[in-house]
């Protein structure tokens, strides 16, 4: 097997006994990967690996807030909304610098942002059965759980 076909098959073990909350966290893990792809890219002066790479993280992050369940989910949908909005603009702003430093900071807000989520993975009976989709993780987060999550999203990166 080649590398990206053990990740493949890791990434499809995790997804299929992954929690909703799981699942969240596993897009958070696959949009550090594009950045940090796009950061090597970025060293190797390769603007056309580079475009793919925040190109498949701009997917991901539409997936991300797709996921949002806006109506049920409230403050913390919004804040969360905000912060992918904003990843949104500052992951284009480094693109089109060629900014390592811009998507290295990225990647350090998207990871206290996902530590908040693997924290109430672990605390949360619910996060444990997997929903149907990720969409669940918006209205869940609202619990007490949620508080965690809704203090690491409501702030501006």
């Amino acid at each position: 097997m080649t590398r990206n076909q053990t990740e493949l098959t890791y990434l499809r073990a995790g997804v299929q006994s992954a929690s909703a909350v799981g699942l969240v966290i596993v897009l958070y893990d696959l949009l550090v990967g594009d950045l940090k792809a796009a950061i090597a890219a970025i060293e190797k002066r390769d603007v056309e690996e580079r475009s793919r790479h925040l190109k498949h993280a701009f997917l991901v992050l539409e997936r991300m807030e797709q996921s949002l369940d806006m109506e049920n989910g409230g403050e913390t949908a919004t804040h969360l909304s905000r912060f992918y909005a904003t990843l949104r603009s500052n992951i284009m702003s480094g693109h089109v610098k060629a900014s390592a430093d811009v998507l290295n900071h990225q990647i350090q807000l998207i990871f206290q942002v996902r530590s908040a989520w693997a924290q109430v993975d672990q605390r949360s009976p619910q996060a444990a059965t997997p929903a149907g989709g990720a969409s669940a993780f918006a209205s869940q987060s609202c619990d007490s759980d949620g508080e965690q999550a809704y203090a690491a999203a409501n702030w501006t990166a």
